[in-house]
């Protein structure tokens, strides 16, 4: 080792030169790589958020096929964190969803430097605005009380539920025995928390399970039910979540993007395999498009409702609605009120727990045009429940209403043409009565298209006669009888529905210009990656709320949260740590001093057992018997 011309110090500072220079040009790596994806997806969309420094803060990217899917599939997405996937130890968090195979679809990533509450506004809104504007429905996040605050000052009018499965990962190491295999504990919690369809059941089934074991005063289960309006099932009646109650999808997501990404990757090779990732999943999709169109449904109770849901699902949708309607077999109906409204009743109530609903009301409207059934199924996830299935199949329906399919789970789920056009959908046709005038003129419309298409120079013909009849027609169908297509189709709308606004971040940090759909890299660099203390470990990094040490450390130029002007979080109640009690700390505690200090015991000496001394300073040491086998063999001889 006397010959090396190096110490140890020498070569820790030589490699980190060498990962400075390569995280400087790192950015101009990814420049490359966006060019490149640019060139050959016209869609590709991406923002930057630099720091005052003109070092990349955020990093927020989407492709044109993504942004396709979320037009289609962007009414419920889950939005969650994984770490260390980069190089510079960055989170990564992705937009999920679910499409009409109920496969999960990423609709976008986004790098971030820190999870406070100015970053979260900026990667929804410029989600948002990168998606065209239009919001979602739902969002499912973990926990985290920035990311909550973020999500009630960017899109106020969107439902936001936690994770369950955040909620729930520290049921285990919490109740312990509970959680044995000789214990119905666990049995019984999760079917509270996984089956339950109304707030009664839950109510009556949660007061029953604290009652049987005994766990009136356990902290983990108060703050539990607290919060239970932001993760319990029950309370989504009427919120869509398209049967997302968790960020499962985005965790599943993340186990697949780091199958794909090595560990400490540089950003541009980051972008890369996230790239192959998306190619992968619309594989999968295409498959499920063919198993969909080729494959015959297999039908489990052959019903003439099954039938008609076969000829409109999509393949694993009609699966789904499938165990739907075989799981009705166990219900019957009772007439209340004729066309209006039934009761179906579970047969053998006897067999189940005292807390499970055993009577269902459904209601009937307009004839059979819309059910709505009490347990709020259809409102959540968008396929009928067993309970109004089982009603249409009493009133001989042969076919589920138009109104109670929802396109998004239809094979027709992608054809969705423009607004002046919407009446030409496969699914719109019908329900729109089409004038002789319009039929008539779109059957020569379509005779001169065919035409036209022949040769090149019937293209040009066509094309010269068209842009004379559209100049022509112009000023003369500006003067509308109302009898027109076009015309009934807006007498037969509603009022138009209030669109929510989105409240943009006034952030200050222009990536790029406005209406621009690539941004510009020049200038920045990259983020400088500072070591943790201590030893490097492989577990997973916890989330800010989770981690006790980082919840006393605060960022700097954080914004100040106004706690009189609410932002929709959920207190959780606190327990002294010395009398386990409600209502106050362990510094306001009236236990506090009055408690004697304990005794603390004696130091004994492990050989002879008398205080005073240690055993390697003992007089009395501890003599040890070695037993020899086979002595009397020895003694013998």
């Amino acid at each position: 080792m006397s010959n090396v011309p190096f110490n140890k110090r020498a070569l820790r500072g030589l490699c980190g030169e060498i990962s400075t220079d390569q995280a400087d040009d790192d950015v101009r790596k990814t420049m490359e790589v966006f060019a490149e994806l640019g060139a050959k997806d016209s869609g590709l969309y991406y923002r930057v958020q630099p720091d005052a420094d003109s070092r990349i803060r955020n990093l927020l990217w989407s492709t044109g096929a993504s942004r396709m899917q979320y037009h289609y599939f962007g009414d419920a997405i889950t939005f969650d964190t994984t770490y260390r996937t980069n190089l510079y130890d960055m989170p990564f968090d992705l937009f999920v969803g679910v499409n009409n195979h109920f496969q999960s679809v990423i609709f976008g990533g986004v790098l971030i430097r820190d999870e406070t509450v100015e970053t979260f506004e900026w990667v929804f809104t410029e989600f948002i605005r990168m998606m065209g504007g239009k919001l979602p429905q739902t969002v499912l996040t973990d926990q985290c009380r920035s990311m909550e605050i973020a999500i009630k000052n960017v899109l106020p009018s969107c439902t936001h539920r936690w994770c369950k499965w955040h909620m729930l990962k520290k049921a285990k190491e919490t109740f312990g025995r509970y959680y044995t295999k000789r214990s119905n504990f666990r049995a019984d919690f999760h079917k509270i928390v996984h089956h339950m369809l109304t707030e009664d059941e839950f109510e009556n089934a949660w007061k029953m399970l604290i009652d049987t074991y005994g766990l009136q005063k356990n902290n983990y289960l108060i703050n539990l039910y607290e919060v239970r309006a932001k993760w319990a099932k029950p309370y989504f009646k009427g919120k869509f979540c398209a049967k997302m109650t968790s960020t499962q999808r985005s965790e599943s997501a993340n186990h697949m993007l780091k199958a794909y990404i090595p560990a400490s990757c540089p950003m541009h090779l980051f972008v890369r395999q996230y790239m192959k990732l998306l190619f992968d999943r619309e594989a999968v999709e295409n498959y499920e498009e063919r198993r969909t169109k080729i494959t015959a449904p297999v039908m489990r109770l052959n019903k003439p409702l099954e039938q008609h849901a076969s000829t409109v699902y999509t393949r694993a949708m009609f699966e789904k609605f499938g165990d739907i309607l075989y799981e009705g077999g166990q219900y019957r109906v009772e007439e209340v009120e004729n066309k209006v409204k039934y009761l179906v009743h579970r047969y053998h109530p006897e067999r189940y727990e005292k807390w499970c609903r055993v009577v269902h009301v459904v209601h009937v409207i307009d004839a059979g045009a819309h059910v709505s059934c009490e347990c709020g199924n259809f409102e959540h996830m968008g396929i009928l429940c067993c309970h109004a299935l089982k009603v249409l199949e009493f009133m001989g329906f042969t076919e589920i209403p138009a109104k109670l399919i929802l396109k998004r789970w239809t094979k027709d789920a992608r054809d969705v043409l423009p607004e002046h056009l919407a009446h030409l959908q496969k699914d719109q046709i019908s329900a729109n009565s089409i004038t002789f005038r319009h039929s008539n003129l779109y059957m020569h419309a379509m005779e001169v298209v065919r035409l036209g298409d022949a040769n090149t120079e019937a293209y040009d013909k066509a094309m010269d006669l068209l842009k004379v009849a559209m100049q022509e027609l112009s000023p003369i169908a500006a003067i509308r009888d109302g009898l027109g297509l076009e015309d009934k189709v807006k007498e037969i709308k509603a009022a138009p529905k209030d669109q929510a606004t989105l409240k943009g971040h006034g952030c200050g940090y222009g990536s790029d210009a406005e209406g621009s759909g690539i941004g510009n890299l020049l200038g920045l660099t990259a983020h400088v990656h500072k070591r943790k203390p201590g030893r490097p470990t492989n577990n997973r990094d916890k989330p800010p709320y989770d981690d006790r040490g980082a919840k006393n450390k605060k960022p700097k130029n954080s914004k100040k949260v106004d706690a009189e002007g609410g932002c929709g979080t959920s207190k959780r109640t606190r327990f002294c740590s010395i009398c386990r009690e409600p209502g106050h700390k362990s510094t306001t505690c009236p236990q506090r001093g009055d408690m004697p200090p304990k005794q603390r015991k004696e130091a004994k000496c492990t050989n002879c057992g008398v205080g005073g001394h240690r055993k390697n300073t003992c007089n009395n040491p501890k003599v040890v018997l070695h037993v020899v086998e086979n002595a009397g063999l020895c003694l013998a001889g």
